[in-house]
């Protein structure tokens, strides 16, 4: 699979057997496509599809048979869209929508009836807004939600009731966060997630309970990451002495620093599968010493380190599609 694009390729959505592709490029497969084609998943070549963006396209997503499509144009598929457009996946003509940015739109997600946009816009859908906004799917206003970023986003993931913002600011959802937060999706406000990143993310991406983070950073949550980072959303906040998630209590983690074994105490009100894991500073997995159905009750869990090292470790227990997580330090 090779389409062979004359010019920087910013977005990717894969939709059955369609690739979409956008950024600011001229020509792809072969074709003349303006910052905008659609793709053979299997072949490389370029479908018909043809809107014809006169700037650079920078964020695509896909809700049934729209796309929308953000960036730094004016014009697509022959009518006038300042940097935001919905497109009929089909045909690539232009919708209605039309929330009008007046700044470059950098990142968009979907959820719902709602499209999260991220930029450095400070207008859009007929209302002031900073940085990052929610849109109508349908008609394209501005939502009441305003989390007014105070520098640019440039990724956007949705998971839940929650939305993973990264990019350059300081100041997001009425709290210092920087460079990625976690936002309610309704009321927009910071959540107390916060991985402090030290330099820009560009790209986040949420699969079951780990959020994954990209970009120029080289640390993250206090730990050395080159530009790349997976982690548990519970691992990246101060954990409480004994935390509890519905009817699970990660109840105890001892010694901590230790020196050669930990003892994990933890209760479930009822029986059920539990998996208790460790993993390294790189997200690797070093030890699972539970893997299996419990019963109700209190547990306690022997781990030891032996020989894999001083540092940084983290204990993650899951039951019941909850998770909980703990930092170990081994020490000498």
């Amino acid at each position: 699979w090779n389409p062979d694009a004359n010019g920087p390729v910013a977005a990717l959505t894969l939709s059955g057997g369609t690739m979409y592709v956008g950024g600011n490029f001229f020509t792809v497969a072969g074709q003349a496509r303006n910052r905008l084609a659609a793709l053979d998943a299997v072949t490389g070549s370029a479908t018909a599809w043809n809107p014809d963006a006169n700037g650079p396209v920078a964020a695509l997503t896909l809700s049934g048979g729209t796309m929308y499509v953000g960036g730094n144009f004016f014009t697509v598929a022959g009518q006038a869209r300042n940097r935001l457009a919905a497109l009929d996946a089909v045909t690539g003509s232009a919708t209605a929508w039309n929330p009008d940015a007046n700044g470059p739109v950098a990142a968009l997600t979907l959820s719902g009836g709602t499209v999260y946009a991220g930029g450095t816009f400070t207008s859009v859908g007929g209302q002031t807004r900073n940085r990052i906004a929610a849109l109508d799917a349908v008609t394209g206003t501005a939502t009441a939600w305003n989390p007014n970023a105070n520098d640019q986003v440039s990724a956007l993931a949705v998971s839940g009731g929650t939305l993973y913002a990264g990019g350059t600011f300081t100041s997001v959802g009425g709290q210092t966060r920087n460079r990625i937060a976690a936002l309610d999706a309704a009321t927009g406000t910071a959540t107390a997630w916060n991985p402090n990143a030290n330099f820009q993310v560009w790209a986040l991406d949420v699969s079951g309970s780990n959020v994954y983070a990209g970009g120029s950073f080289s640390t993250i949550a206090g730990l050395p990451h080159s530009g790349l980072a997976c982690f548990f959303p519970s691992e990246l906040v101060d954990v409480p002495a004994s935390p509890r998630v519905g009817d699970l209590t990660f109840t105890r983690l001892s010694p901590n620093p230790t020196r050669g074994r930990a003892r994990i105490s933890y209760s479930l009100s009822q029986s059920g599968h539990v998996r208790l894991s460790v993993y390294d500073v790189q997200g690797r997995l070093i030890a699972r010493p539970v893997d299996e159905v419990r019963p109700a009750g209190n547990h306690l869990t022997i781990w030891e380190p032996g020989s894999r090292g001083l540092g940084l470790y983290i204990v993650r227990l899951e039951y019941a599609g909850r998770s909980l997580a703990k930092r170990l330090v081994v020490i000498r």
